[in-house]
């Protein structure tokens, strides 16, 4: 499982090409990547689209329990 800055670092993707690539605003990245807020489902789903991963390998927030992600995962 990793975080969004490691798939996005692993592209070489700026967090500005990011946001642009799944029409979010640059400040969205800077909080999903730092914890303070988790995307939306749909957005969500742009980022797995984005990166070629399923929603369960994407670790929404490090300081949270492996099973938050997991439990949303299971939303989609």
């Amino acid at each position: 499982m990793k975080t969004i800055r490691q798939l996005r670092e692993e592209r070489g993707e700026s967090e500005n090409e990011l946001a642009a690539a799944v029409g979010v605003t640059h400040a969205d990245v800077v909080e999903w990547e730092t914890g303070r807020a988790a995307p939306s489902i749909e957005r969500l789903r742009r980022l797995t689209a984005h990166f070629g991963v399923h929603s369960r390998d994407i670790e929404l927030d490090p300081k949270r329990a492996p099973s938050f992600t997991k439990r949303l995962a299971d939303l989609l």
